[in-house]
């Protein structure tokens, strides 16, 4: 455990499930593309660890089927299935129609937030609707521009996708020395975009994936393909209980929803 990471992070508990977490002046969503559960530790992720042991987490995670990028992240922000969500394959190019269902984003624009979204895959632009302000394609990484759109005043919304772990998987193996090394890496960017959101005041921190993978390989129904981790952490003295089942990717937007309303 990084010691001094956890000092920083220790004041800030969210909760989710009670409502009190509309003090929340600040809320970030961040989905980390293709991240194992058994990759999390303080050796690896030593920013995410303390975000778990400071907050609340699980390991059990749960993608939808099939476990795909966009199918699952379409799954996880609008709170439905691919059968119910109309999103039942992985491609999207500029031009086509985008989701047609509400979203978490939505459910923040009615809380009185200024939104973003910034993502590393160009498919996920499908995600964007009229309730997004900002937005942006960011492969190398979304990380700068939404630790500035957190530096201006009011209530702020930003989910961000951070790609890298699925070509580290591809290429060399989920959970391989090389994976891991991008963890740490993806992990150690992160760090100070946590400090700017908890520096504005009252704040929640949601973190999460889509799917996971087994070998050099994802998208298939392995079983490890389907784990995925939720952690919640931030300002609030009271945190939601987890189940201690499986949980549902799909439950993200109902969690968000009660932090952005």
């Amino acid at each position: 455990m990084n010691k001094h990471i956890l000092k920083r992070l220790l004041p800030g508990l969210l909760l989710c499930a009670s409502g009190l977490i509309h003090a929340a002046d600040s809320v970030l969503v961040v989905s980390i593309d293709a991240l194992h559960p058994a990759a999390l530790s303080a050796k690896t992720s030593p920013t995410l660890h303390a975000l778990m042991q400071a907050g609340r987490f699980t390991l059990n995670g749960r993608s939808v089927d099939p476990p795909q990028t966009l199918i699952a992240h379409t799954a996880m922000m609008t709170g439905l299935p691919p059968a119910q969500n109309g999103k039942r394959d992985n491609d999207w190019r500029p031009g086509e129609p985008q989701v047609a269902k509400p979203t978490l984003f939505d459910d923040a624009k009615q809380g009185g937030y200024r939104t973003a979204y910034y993502f590393s895959k160009p498919k996920l632009g499908y995600l964007v609707n009229a309730a997004v302000d900002e937005q942006g394609l960011e492969p190398d990484g979304g990380i700068e521009p939404v630790r500035a759109f957190f530096r201006a005043e009011g209530k702020r919304f930003a989910f961000l996708h951070v790609s890298g772990l699925e070509w580290a998987g591809g290429d060399y193996g989920w959970l391989s020395p090389e994976y891991l090394e991008e963890l740490t890496a993806i992990d150690a960017r992160l760090a100070p975009l946590f400090d700017e959101v908890r520096q504005r005041g009252s704040f929640a921190i949601v973190v999460t994936s889509d799917h996971a993978g087994h070998g050099t390989l994802h998208g298939t129904n392995h079983p490890e393909n389907y784990k995925l981790p939720l952690i919640v952490a931030g300002s609030v003295a009271q945190l939601p209980r987890l189940p201690k089942g499986t949980w549902p990717v799909t439950g993200l937007r109902s969690l968000v929803r009660k932090l952005a309303q």
